[in-house]
This record gives C-alpha cells, structure tokens and sequence, in this order.
C-alpha cells in the first residue's frame, strides 16, 4: 500500500498538531516495514521530520505552498492524489472537497464550534461553514479524544461509525521527573527563574486559552498570602497575544510574571518537575499535551473541567470551571497549602504511561488497513 501524508500546517514545530505529526511519524518508521510512505512537505520545513525507515521518503515541495489559502487550495488541486492508496491528511482544514483516492483525516478539535471569537471573523466563517463538508468528505475519521468525536458527530453529521478514537501520546524519554534540585539548577541556568512558581504551558491565544483569568487568580493569590511565587507562561505568541501582555504589564504584580515565549523541549521537563502547579485553564482543548506531560513529570496538575481535559485527565487531577476565577483561585491556594503527596505523584505518572505513540501508531495503521 502507498500511503501519502499530507505535513502541512506544522508551523515551524510550535504546534500541538506539529507535535502529532512529527512524532505519529516518528513512530510508523518504528513499527511499519511493509508499507510505502510519501511525506509531503514544504522545503522549509524537510528537517523537522527525519527518515529512519528505506520504505518512507519526502517530496519537498516550494515554502510558499504553506500560505494558508495557498495551501488549501493546492490540497484541492495540486496535491497528486492518485498517486496513493491512501491519503492521510491531519489536518481537517486541509481536507480536499475534489477527492481521488481514499482520505483519513485527523480531527484535533472544533473549537471554533464552542469559543465564540476563536479565531478572526473569516476564520471562523471558515470553520463554522466550510469545515463540516470538508470533514464530511473523508472516507474515516480519526478523532484524538472521545469529545472531540461527539463535537464531529453533533457538529458535522459525520456517521460515528466512521470514526476511530485515537489517543496521541508523549515521548516518555523527555517527559518523566527529574530531581527538584536539579529542575530548579537547570531553570535558573536557562531562564533565570530561582523563585517558586506556577506554569501554564500553552501558546499565548487570547480568548481561547484563558490567561487573563489565570493573571486575575494569581494576583488575587499575590495579594491574600505573603508569597514569592511567580506565574510562569511557557509559549510563543498567537492570536491575541498582545491583550494578555498588555494585562500582565498592568497588573499590580507585573513583575511575577514571566513570559518565556516559545520554550524549547529541554526546558518542559524541568518547568513540570519544579513547578508548584501546572495550572491549564483553557477553555476548550481536543487533546491537552501538557496535562499528560506533567502528569509524566510528577507534577501537581489542575485543569479545566471542559471539553476533552476532564476526560483526558482522568479525574486524577482537581478541575475548575474556566471562567471563575475564584475557583482558579482556590487551586493555587490549594497547591501551596496542601502540596501533592508521593503517592499521588505515583498515580500520574504511571497512567501518563498508558499515552504511548508506539500505540498510537499501530491503530492508525490498523485505520489504514481498514479503509482500503
């Protein structure tokens, strides 16, 4: 079988999709010798997936194909299709509505479905109106969380039938605890945070991911308890972005906030092992990495209790309503006053195991060879 796989849309590596991608691929080289595998990428992103595998190769194709409406329309026509078996595209807005072969589609979420203001105004035309029929055309769908396959079915009408639910997973080579005094060493060298802390690793998206909240609970916790703690935000700036920097610099305790901007995958295990919370209080996520790698790491975790976190973290974390702030609030009071226990700990990391890419990889070859 030959398979085609649209790589598109990573976006440099920054993403939560560009983390799928890189590492389903990473490990269908492990486990698939029998197929053939053609990466189709943008020239300026060839080295952000490496080949182990003699059955998978790349065609690179010119950098500026990676404009959107470029991209969305070489999907539709340019994109060689017949020249596969099977195409996989992981990305849904990609999905071509002139089809020649056997599509899967990846759907991470259809957010833009239930955060009003998501995106800009022809984005969310786009999504709300385009999108449905665009998904509608796959031949199967493989949804990452079981909400985000109830948001396919009640937002698209896509038969449930057609859709595999397929957990992503983290590497367990980066993501496990490492030593406080050594997370805080390595901290202090990199970033020069010395001071106890709270993070929330997401991209800077403003409303969607909720970080004027989270500054609002923080100074509240600021000012209610004699603390040096710091709320550390680990990601680069998206849509949005400049609204929650120009939050931070208005508050009362601007200088316990830190931005570290796009933080490199050395700096996460650290960030989870030290932390005093990984606070993650978005309001809509298909899949949530984060909550899975600091669970990995040992951290103390506390979420929101929408969409897909609630199911992903698996109650083993406290969750909040996102858009209170007072019960934000309490979970970094809570953090602080109570701790997490070792035993607690233990249970995180060892459910963070059951998210395995070997895994992930064998049941989207398993989608594979359903579909053709």
């Amino acid at each position: 079988m030959k398979i085609g796989v649209s790589t598109f849309v990573m976006q440099g590596g920054r993403s939560g999709v560009a983390t799928y991608i890189r590492e389903l691929l990473r490990f269908l080289q492990l486990e698939d010798s029998e197929n053939a595998y053609d990466l189709l990428m943008a020239r300026n992103e060839a080295d952000l997936i490496p080949l182990t595998n003699p059955n998978f190769r790349k065609t690179l194709y010119p950098s500026f194909i990676n404009q959107p409406l470029v991209n969305l329309a070489w999907h539709n026509i340019g994109l060689p299709q017949s020249r596969y078996d099977l195409l996989h595209i992981p990305s849904y807005r990609r999905l071509p509505l002139l089809k020649r072969t056997k599509i899967v589609a990846t759907v991470h979420d259809l957010a833009a479905f239930s955060v009003d203001a998501k995106y800009g105004p022809a984005r969310m035309l786009f999504n709300r109106k385009m999108v449905p029929a665009m998904i509608r055309n796959a031949d199967h769908v493989i949804a990452v969380s079981h909400n985000t396959k109830a948001d396919i079915v009640r937002f698209t009408g896509y038969p449930a039938e057609k859709i595999s639910v397929v957990y992503s997973g983290i590497d367990h080579d980066v993501f496990r605890p490492v030593p406080v005094a050594e997370a805080r060493e390595q901290l202090s060298l990199l970033h020069g945070l010395d001071k106890p802390f709270f993070v929330y690793v997401s991209r800077l998206e403003h409303p969607a991911k909720n970080h004027i909240r989270l500054i609002e609970a923080f100074e509240r916790f600021k000012l209610e308890n004699d603390s040096a703690h710091q709320l550390v935000f680990a990601g680069a700036d998206w849509h949005g972005a400049d609204v929650i920097r120009a939050r931070a610099a208005g508050s009362p305790v601007k200088d316990d906030i830190v931005f570290l901007g796009f933080a490199p995958l050395k700096s996460l295990p650290p960030l989870y092992s030290a932390c005093d919370l990984m606070v993650y209080p978005s309001l809509f996520e298909g899949f949530g990495f984060p909550i899975i790698e600091a669970l990995a790491c040992g951290a103390p975790v506390a979420c929101s209790n929408t969409s897909s976190m609630q199911e992903i973290s698996n109650e083993l974390v406290p969750t909040f309503n996102p858009s209170c702030v007072d019960e934000i609030f309490q979970c970094l009071e809570n953090a602080v006053s109570k701790g997490l226990g070792a035993e607690t700990r233990a249970r995180g990391t060892e459910y963070a195991l059951t998210f395995d890419w070997r895994s992930t990889a064998r049941s989207v070859m398993g989608v594979y060879r359903s579909v053709v």
